[in-house]
């Protein structure tokens, strides 16, 4: 048999070598990786001969960064994953693509996604990102801690009051010996659990036009709704002692899933963290939406995160349908149905809401009715602000600062923040 040409046989070889290689940036953890490559093999039996690679990072802080630093010079992924957090930064650095010209050649309408979702990624009529998924927050709650407590578990509008009540009479001594080792709820310094707290009590941390804290963040409404929330420790005891302020996310999962807390504040992303323990039959869960102050209109916010395409990229063509196809019903459905996220679609979200027989997508669904974007989403310097904001919750916690000292001092420094993010 006579060998074949050196010229085929190079042909031959590279026919099973990918035309192209396409990476995606996330933050995502190890179970979503594995259901987020479901939907990159789909793409790649789509497109044969095009291999997508996922590098995905541990933490947002630290991700961000490496995007910003892989476009800066010159080696951006071509497609990745944008916070609303960190849509106004990129949107001011102009460095992504308005994807939303390309939209009808991927077998995308834009108007089929949640409205409130879609304008979390638009900037002056440009969208630089394809919605993924979102998720407003809510309360989780323990049903059989509620009915052991011959407590009526709350549902749609229910107020501060009917919270405290609820969460006092949750917070007990199970077991005789003299201690409390069961909880309402639990007290978290992070703003994005707390802030709609604060909203719905009718405080805020900037003023409406976002440029300044001062006059809000220390404004009466913002004080007596935080005194409310820092209460939970100084006055009501519902919550774990305060040395577990600094706790993991973790703890508090242990605690919930336990039965050692009734109420927490969740987003449907937390959804995996439950699930195991409800299919074991070890968990009874509810969500009711985020309770408000007597005389103010219920409230809440809502997350939201897109696939995004550097204006660099050299691929442009492929990497606008990969986004696409990340964003498509098919797409969604794989996470959905892993309980990630509510589908940015509309229509899919409310098919898988009608399907729910436990009730527990709808309730977030009707979490939307009150859910305004974060502050993250409008303003440049968030995450500074963020950073900022546990300080004085700790200061006044941890060191017994007054509440309206700690507040005026954090507004002075977040109008720094904000006066130099704008230079």
């Amino acid at each position: 048999m006579r060998p074949l040409p050196g010229a085929l046989l190079l042909l031959l070889a590279c026919a099973d070598q990918p035309v192209a290689t396409l990476r995606i940036s996330s933050w995502a953890d190890e179970m979503e990786q594995r259901i987020e490559r479901r939907n990159l093999q789909a793409f790649e039996r789509a497109h044969p001969g095009v291999r997508v690679v996922n590098d995905a990072i541990s933490t947002q802080a630290e991700y961000r960064e490496q995007v910003l630093t892989s476009i800066a010079a010159g080696a951006p992924p071509d497609v990745f994953l944008l916070d609303n957090i960190d849509v106004p930064n990129f949107a001011a650095r102009e460095v992504l693509l308005d994807l939303g010209p390309f939209a009808a050649n991927v077998g995308l309408d834009t108007g089929a996604f949640e409205p409130a979702v879609r304008a979390i990624f638009t900037r002056d009529g440009k969208l630089y990102a394809y919605p993924k998924g979102y998720s407003p927050m809510v309360v989780v709650y323990n049903r059989r801690l509620f009915r052991e407590a011959g407590l009526t578990p709350p549902t749609g509008n229910w107020t501060w009051d009917e919270f405290l009540q609820a969460a006092r009479a949750l917070t007990r001594d199970t077991d005789g010996d003299g201690r409390v080792d069961q909880w309402g709820t639990v007290f978290d310094r992070r703003v994005f659990l707390w802030i709609p707290w604060l909203w719905s009590g009718g405080g805020d941390v900037l003023c409406a036009d976002g440029r300044r804290a001062s006059g809000c963040l220390d404004g009466p409404a913002t004080e007596r709704a935080l005194g409310w929330y820092l209460d939970w420790v100084r006055r009501d005891s519902i919550v774990p002692r305060v040395m577990t302020l600094r706790r993991s996310l973790g703890d508090q999962f242990r605690l919930f899933n336990s039965g050692k807390v009734a109420m927490l504040t969740t987003g449907h992303f937390w959804l995996p963290r439950f699930r195991p323990y409800v299919r074991d039959g070890r968990l009874e869960i509810g969500f009711a939406p985020i309770p408000h102050a007597p005389g103010v209109p219920p409230s809440t916010v809502v997350y939201a995160s897109g696939w995004a395409v550097p204006a660099s990229v050299s691929r442009r063509r492929l990497a606008v349908k990969l986004a696409g196809a990340l964003a498509d019903s098919a797409a969604q459905r794989t996470r959905v149905e892993q309980g990630l996220e509510l589908s940015a679609l509309s229509r899919l979200g409310a098919e898988v809401a009608a399907a729910d027989t436990l009730g527990w997508e709808q309730v977030f669904l009707d979490a939307m009715t009150t859910a305004r974007v974060p502050w993250g989403a409008r303003v440049r310097g968030w995450r500074e602000v963020e950073h900022r904001l546990p300080q004085a919750l700790d200061e006044v916690l941890l060191a017994g600062r007054p509440l309206h000292e700690a507040l005026a001092a954090a507004a002075q420094d977040i109008d720094r923040i904000l006066a130099e993010t704008e230079r």
